[in-house]
């Protein structure tokens, strides 16, 4: 059962809320940040303060892929993860910072958040997140943070794990909101 529609803007500044808190929860919380941590979480917050969200109405099938998923849960995926989400920004320096936050990422079981890295032809080329909450005790999912290394096929990466992480949130969530 879908939510009202006038409660979307609510429900969806909520998950971007609580995923932005978590995403910067691994340099806040942290004893001892670099400088260059705190830089890349700066950078990755700016970027994503321009973002735009979708409610997900379609049912989304996964299509053919040329990407193979996999979860982000342990630190070698993490690496992974976070060398192809940093080529997003043009400058060296930032991509660096951008590392040097996103390598602090860390996981427990129950978070509410889950990073997928997508391989194409045995590398790591795509990026993704889901993030789900409860709200009224249905689950609602936001799937985001989707990036592709800059090759030539990018687009494709990048719909192909669109496609695949809406296909899964929806497997579970009553809404699922899509922010680009």
């Amino acid at each position: 059962m879908n939510k009202r529609s006038d409660d979307m803007p609510l429900i969806t500044e909520k998950l971007i809320t609580l995923k932005n808190a978590w995403m910067a929860s691994h340099i806040t919380d942290a004893e001892f940040p670099t400088p260059l941590s705190e830089k890349g979480l700066h950078l990755y917050q700016l970027a994503h303060s321009e973002l735009s969200t979708q409610v997900v109405d379609s049912v989304i099938s996964p299509s053919e892929s040329s990407l193979t998923f996999y979860p982000v849960d342990c630190h070698p995926l993490t690496i992974r993860y976070a060398l192809v989400y940093s080529s997003y920004w043009q400058q060296e320096q930032q991509q660096q910072a951008l590392v040097e936050y996103l390598t602090q990422i860390m996981f427990e079981a129950d978070a509410n958040a889950q990073l997928y890295v997508g391989f194409y032809k045995g590398k790591p080329a795509a990026t993704g997140m889901i993030y789900t909450d409860l709200d009224e005790g249905e689950k609602v999912s936001l799937v985001s943070d989707i990036h592709a290394l800059p090759l030539p096929n990018q687009d494709q990466l990048m719909q192909n794990m669109e496609h695949y992480l809406l296909a899964l949130a929806q497997q579970t969530s009553a809404t699922v909101i899509l922010q680009k």
